[in-house]
């Protein structure tokens, strides 16, 4: 179909020019999980990474909800992620209700949450699985080839920038930004708090101020919190932003 050809390349383009003109891993994040929801109707996304400490850690997830289902992969050793992360594998679920027996507590507080199914895709960085891609969805969704092949290259991009190093600095520059990103998830939640809490907003509304300010700054995300954290940025101008946003 050409439109959603023509669709992909554009969102692929997009997230590559991210990548070469340096930006930070939380807006070529955010720009994956749009792309997740636009083409692969994705209900919502998490990213998680292998612990250099031991163990995997959620870095990025698009919504609380979809973070909490994350974590609760992380914390009780059990999920799609995670088995796709361990057997460097894509690992589906079209429909959550069949899957009681392999996953008992995370099938339950997935549906609870409204999830119906959910795909899982390895991302690989010098031959070995480092992290995952968790695609969530509220409806039954098995995948055509065209699809997979997507998602495969959407996981890709996630580790693009480490694997521009050579293969010496590899694991080690993913290491820097897996400790990076636990860093910045911690701060980005202080900030999502100051914001809420300014302008009595949910959570997931003062998140997406916070991303949408730095898109339309090109300005990292971190500088962003970290200008939130220190004084220097009134939350209030972050509403100033949306609306010049909705305005064009």
């Amino acid at each position: 179909m050409p439109g959603v050809q023509d669709q992909i390349a554009a969102v692929l383009s997009g997230i590559t020019a991210e990548l070469v003109d340096g930006q930070d891993i939380d807006t070529v994040l955010r720009m994956i999980t749009a792309a997740c929801a636009r083409l692969l109707g994705a209900a919502a996304t998490g990213v998680m990474l292998v612990d250099p400490r031991g163990g995997i850690e959620v870095v990025s997830a698009s919504d609380e909800q979809a973070r909490f289902v994350e974590l609760l992969q992380s914390q009780i050793d059990e999920g799609p992620c995670v088995d796709c992360i361990r057997g460097d594998a894509l690992v589906s679920a079209v429909d959550l209700d069949g899957e009681p027996v392999r996953w008992p507590a995370f099938t339950s507080a997935a549906s609870t949450a409204g999830y119906r199914a959910v795909h899982a895709i390895p991302m690989r960085l010098n031959g070995r699985a480092v992290g995952g891609l968790n695609i969530l969805c509220t409806r039954t969704a098995p995948w055509e080839p065209w699809q997979e092949q997507l998602a495969r290259a959407l996981a890709d991009l996630t580790v693009l920038e480490p694997a521009q190093e050579g293969d010496s600095r590899r694991v080690d520059r993913l290491v820097e930004q897996t400790l990076t990103a636990m860093n910045d998830r911690v701060r980005i939640a202080h900030a999502i708090g100051l914001v809420a809490g300014a302008l009595d907003l949910d959570t997931d509304r003062a998140r997406a101020l916070i991303q949408d300010h730095a898109v339309a700054r090109r300005t990292p995300v971190r500088d962003v919190t970290g200008a939130l954290i220190d004084g220097s940025l009134d939350p209030a101008a972050l509403a100033s932003t949306a609306g010049e946003c909705s305005e064009r």
